[in-house]
C-alpha cells in the first residue's frame, strides 16, 4: 500500500484551489459576453426595427414560427403571427410619435434566454418579454409577450 505525504496532498489541494479560482472568472466573463451578444442582437434588430419602422430587421431575428402574444382589452388572448403583424406594420403611419426603450432584464441559461424591454410610447408604458434560443450560433426570437399599460 502506497502512502501520500501530507505536503503532497497540500500541494494538490493548493493547485486545485488555484485552478478553481482562475476558472471561475472565465466562466463569468463568458456569461457576461453572451449577455452582451444577446443585448446587441435585440437592440440591433428588434428595437431598431420598431424605432425605424423596418419590419425586415424584426423578421431577421425571429424564427418563421414566432408569434406575438398579448391580452386584448376585453381580456381575451391575442395571438399574432409575423405575417399578420407585417401586414399591419405601416412604416408611413407609426402608432407613436416618440418611442424610447430600455432593456431591463437579460437572463441567459445555456442556449435559452429571456429579455425584458420597457418602452415609453408617447408616454405610455409598454413591456415586451422576448424568449430566444441560440440556433446555429445566432440568437433568435421564438415568441414575444406584449403588455401595454393603461392609456393616460
Amino acid at each position: 500500500m502506497r502512502t501520500i505525504s501530507y505536503k503532497r496532498v497540500q500541494r494538490y489541494l493548493t493547485l486545485i484551489l488555484l485552478i478553481l479560482l482562475v476558472a471561475e472568472p472565465c466562466s463569468g466573463q463568458s456569461q457576461q459576453s453572451e449577455e452582451t451578444l444577446l443585448e446587441d442582437a435585440v437592440n440591433n434588430y428588434y428595437i431598431k426595427g420598431l424605432e425605424s419602422r423596418n419590419f425586415a430587421l424584426i423578421e431577421s431575428i425571429c424564427i418563421d414560427e414566432a408569434k406575438l402574444y398579448g391580452v386584448r382589452p376585453d381580456g381575451s388572448l391575442g395571438i399574432t403571427t409575423l405575417e399578420k403583424w407585417s401586414k399591419r406594420f405601416d412604416p408611413e403611419n407609426p402608432p407613436f410619435k416618440s418611442l424610447k426603450s430600455e432593456i431591463t432584464k437579460v437572463d441567459v441559461v445555456g442556449n435559452a434566454a429571456q429579455v425584458k424591454i420597457r418602452f415609453l410610447m408617447d408616454g405610455r408604458e409598454i413591456y415586451d418579454l422576448l424568449n430566444l434560443l441560440k440556433i446555429h450560433g445566432r440568437w433568435r426570437i421564438v415568441n414575444m409577450i406584449d403588455y401595454a399599460g393603461p392609456n393616460e
